[in-house]
C-alpha cells in the first residue's frame, strides 16, 4: 500500500502542522494547540511506492543513503525476510500476551533515526532477559493495525451509535477511537504514538478520530465504548507488572477483543512495520511534549457517576438516598494508581475516608513497594493498619489499572461497633462471598472460576449455597469466555481477583466488584461481620504458591520441562497412596490429597514459569507428601531449573 502524501509530510516535519482539529496534550500543564494536517503535492519521499507487503521482495540492489541507513534488502525472495526485519516482524508478534500485548518499555528517539535503532532496541531486550520490546514504533504500528481492523470487521462488529454530541464533534460518519492509560510515565509516548497511527488511516469516506482521556481504568474504557462515547478504545496498561513494563488492551463495543483479534492485529502491524522498513525510517512522536490527537476529553465522571447510580440501585432503601454510604468506614488503597478516583465518589455518597492512602495518580509508585497488587502482603499489611487505625468498616485496594480489587474486613465487632482483627478478603474467600450475593439474586447460577481454586470453595459454593461451581482455564480471558458460554452463569472470576459479572457486561471490572461488596457492607450494618457470612467455607492452614522459573528465561524451555513433569507426575499418582489425579481438571495437572487439600502444576501464562499450588492441612504435611517427591521429580531438571523455591 502506497504511504499517504500526509504521512510522509510528518516524516519530514514532525513538529511542523496547522490543523484545527488536533489537540496537543502537554504535561505538566495541559494545552491545547491548533496544527492542521497538511497535504504534499510533490516530495521525494511521496513519490516513494514502498512494495506492497504482500508481494514479494524486490531483488533489486539500491545505494545506501549518506543521511539514513535504509536496510534495503538485496538478493532476497518472499521466503527469505532480512534479518532486521525478521527481527522487528517477530517482536511485534512476542508482544501478544493471551488478549492484550505487553512488553517492556524501551524508548527511542521522537524523530529522525532509523528503523535500525528499533532492531537495536529488540536485541538489547532480549540480551538483558526483558523479553518482548514494546516501543512507540510499535505502538504506532498497533495504532494502525486497529483502525484497519476495526473498518474491516465494521459491518460484524456491532458498532453502537456515538449519541448526539460525539456525532456533532466527530461526525455521524468517523470512526472514533478513545485513549486511556494508567500512570506510568512511559504510557503517554505509547498513546502519542499509538494515536498517531490510528489517525494516519485517516480516509474521505471514513476519518478516523482519536479522542485523549488520560489517566483513566481498564473498566472504564468498555463503559465508553458501550455508552456511545466512542466506537472502540484502548488502555495503555501493563496491570500489577513492574514500572518498566506496559502494554495494551482493546475494546470495542462487544467488549474486550478475544486471542484470534490480537493475531489479526499482529498481521497487520507485521504489515505496518514493513512499509516502514521499505523507507528506512521511523514515523515522527511528540517525545515528551505530549498526545497530538482529534481531541482531548474527560469521560472519568461520567464512568464514576455510573458507578454511584450502581451503589444507589444496590443499597436498601434508607433515610438519606442521597448519602446511601454515610454509615460507613472506609480506608481505600489503590497504591497510587488508576483507581484513586473511587476514594472521591465513595465521599460524595457520604462514606468517611479520612483514612484513606495512596490517592495520587503517580507512575514511580512512591508510597508502596512497588506497583499496586492487592495480592502483595505488603499492601495488605498497610491497608489493614489503616484500617485499625480509622476503625474502618473495610478496606479497599486496587491494582494499577483498578481492573481487579482485594478487601480487608474485620474479624470482631463489639456493640459500640468498635472493629478490630482485620483479615483480608480475597482470593476463595473473596469467591464465597461473592457468591452469598447471587445466592440470594440468582439462585443455582453458575460461578465459574479459575483452576487454581481450593476443594473447600467447591464445596462451600455447591453443598453450601446450592450453586454450580464450573472451574476452567485460568486467564481472566478464558474464564469470561466460558461464563459466556454456559447458560445460568453470573459470575466469572479468579483467584487473583478479576472478577465478571453478567449484569455488569462481563467486564472485569474492581471498581464494580467493590460496588458489590460495599452494598452488602452497608445493608447489614450492626449484623455483625461480613466474614461470618462465609464462616462454613474450610480453609486449609497451609496455603502457598511456589514458582519454578526457568533459568535461561525461554517458554520453550520451560513448555519442554513441563510436558515431561506432567507426564511423570501422571503416572506418580498411581504409586502415591495419598494422591489421587483430578480427572475433571483442564489444566496442568491437579491432585487430591487424602487428609483434605490438593495441589496442582500449571505453566504460567506469561513467564518462563512453572507455578506449584499447594493447599494442605499443615506446612509439614505439605513438605513431606508434596515437596520432597515434586523437588525429587524436578531435579531431573536442575541443569535448567531454578529450584531455590522448592528447597
Amino acid at each position: 500500500m502506497m504511504l499517504h502524501a500526509s504521512r510522509c509530510l510528518l516524516l519530514l516535519l514532525p513538529f511542523i502542522s496547522s490543523r484545527q482539529d488536533v489537540a496537543a496534550f502537554v504535561l505538566p500543564a495541559p494545552a491545547v494547540t491548533q496544527p492542521t494536517r497538511c497535504t504534499l503535492s510533490s516530495s521525494p519521499l511521496a513519490a516513494t511506492q514502498p512494495p506492497s507487503p504482500n508481494a514479494k521482495a524486490s531483488t533489486a540492489k539500491s545505494s545506501p543513503s549518506s543521511s539514513f541507513d535504509f536496510f534495503q534488502p538485496t538478493e532476497i525472495d518472499a521466503c527469505n525476510t532480512p534479518p532486521n526485519l525478521q527481527l522487528i516482524l517477530t517482536s511485534l508478534k512476542e508482544l501478544k500476551s493471551g488478549s492484550d500485548l505487553r512488553g517492556t518499555y524501551a524508548r527511542h528517539a521522537s524523530s529522525g533515526g532509523t528503523i535500525a535503532n528499533i532492531s537495536h532496541l529488540v536485541k538489547q531486550a532480549k540480551s538483558e532477559g526483558k523479553g518482548a520490546a514494546l516501543t512507540p514504533f510499535a505502538s504506532h504500528c498497533f495504532g494502525v493495525a486497529f483502525a484497519k481492523w476495526l473498518l474491516q470487521h465494521e459491518s460484524d462488529s456491532g458498532r453502537q451509535q456515538l449519541n448526539t454530541n460525539e456525532q456533532r464533534r466527530h461526525g455521524s460518519n468517523a470512526l472514533t477511537i478513545c485513549i486511556g492509560r494508567d500512570p506510568r510515565l512511559h504510557g503517554e509516548r505509547l498513546a502519542d504514538a499509538f494515536a498517531r497511527g490510528a489517525e494516519s488511516v485517516d480516509g474521505v469516506t471514513k476519518p478516523v478520530r482519536v479522542l485523549y482521556t488520560g489517566v483513566t481504568t481498564t473498566p472504564s474504557m468498555y463503559e465508553f465504548c458501550r455508552s456511545g462515547k466512542c466506537d472502540a478504545a484502548i488502555i495503555v496498561t501493563a496491570s500489577h507488572l513492574p514500572e518498566d513494563k506496559n502494554g495494551i488492551k482493546f475494546f470495542s463495543s462487544k467488549g474486550g477483543l478475544d486471542k484470534k483479534d490480537i493475531d489479526e492485529l499482529v498481521v497487520l502491524a507485521q504489515e505496518e512495520a514493513t512499509q516502514w522498513y521499505n523507507i528506512g525510517l521511523m514515523p515522527p512522536s511528540s517525545g515528551n511534549a505530549g498526545v497530538l490527537c482529534s481531541e482531548l476529553v474527560n469521560f472519568m465522571p461520567y464512568y464514576k457517576e455510573t458507578l454511584k447510580q450502581a451503589i444507589g440501585r444496590e443499597v436498601d432503601p434508607n433515610p438519606n438516598p442521597a448519602k446511601p454510604l454515610s454509615n460507613l468506614n472506609i480506608v481505600v488503597n489503590p497504591g497510587n494508581g488508576s483507581g484513586s478516583f473511587f476514594n472521591d465518589l465513595l465521599r460524595e455518597l457520604g462514606a468517611n475516608v479520612a483514612g484513606s492512602l495512596h490517592l495520587t495518580p503517580d507512575g514511580t509508585f512512591p508510597d508502596t513497594i512497588g506497583v499496586p497488587n492487592p495480592e502483595k502482603k505488603e499492601m495488605v499489611e498497610e491497608t489493614i493498619k489503616a484500617c485499625k487505625a480509622y476503625n474502618a468498616d473495610i478496606g479497599v485496594m486496587f491494582d494499577t489499572d483498578a481492573d481487579r480489587s482485594g478487601f480487608v474486613l474485620p474479624r470482631s465487632i463489639d456493640k459500640n461497633g468498635v472493629c478490630s482483627s482485620y483479615e483480608p478478603l480475597n482470593r476463595n474467600r473473596l469467591i464465597a462471598l461473592l457468591s452469598v450475593i447471587f445466592s440470594s439474586s440468582a439462585p443455582g447460577c453458575t460461578i465459574v472460576t479459575d483452576s487454581t481454586t481450593s476443594e473447600g470453595l467447591n464445596t462451600f459454593l455447591e453443598k453450601k449455597l446450592g450453586l454450580r461451581h464450573f472451574r476452567y482455564l485460568r486467564g481472566y480471558a478464558n474464564v469470561i469466555n466460558k461464563a459466556k458460554e454456559l447458560q445460568g452463569s453470573e459470575m466469572a472470576i479468579e483467584t487473583s481477583g478479576h472478577c465478571a459479572l453478567r449484569e455488569n457486561g462481563w467486564i472485569d471490572d474492581g471498581t464494580y466488584t467493590a460496588v458489590k461488596i460495599i452494598a452488602l457492607l452497608a445493608n447489614s450494618k450492626g449484623k455483625g461481620s461480613l466474614l461470618d457470612l462465609i464462616s462454613d467455607l474450610e480453609e486449609m492452614p497451609f496455603d502457598k504458591e511456589f514458582r519454578v522459573k526457568a533459568t535461561d528465561g525461554s517458554l520453550e524451555t520451560t513448555t519442554k520441562v513441563f510436558e515431561s513433569v506432567t507426564t511423570s507426575l501422571t503416572e506418580l499418582c498411581g504409586a502415591e497412596e495419598q494422591w489421587t489425579l483430578d480427572e475433571d481438571n483442564l489444566e496442568g495437572v491437579r491432585v487430591r490429597l487424602s487428609s483434605g487439600g490438593f495441589f496442582m502444576i500449571r505453566q504460567s501464562l506469561h513467564d518462563p514459569v512453572i507455578s506449584l499450588q499447594v493447599e494442605s492441612v499443615s506446612e509439614d504435611y505439605a513438605n513431606s507428601v508434596v515437596l520432597s517427591p515434586l523437588l525429587k521429580m524436578f531435579s531431573e531438571h536442575a541443569a535448567v531449573l531454578d529450584l531455590s523455591a522448592l528447597e
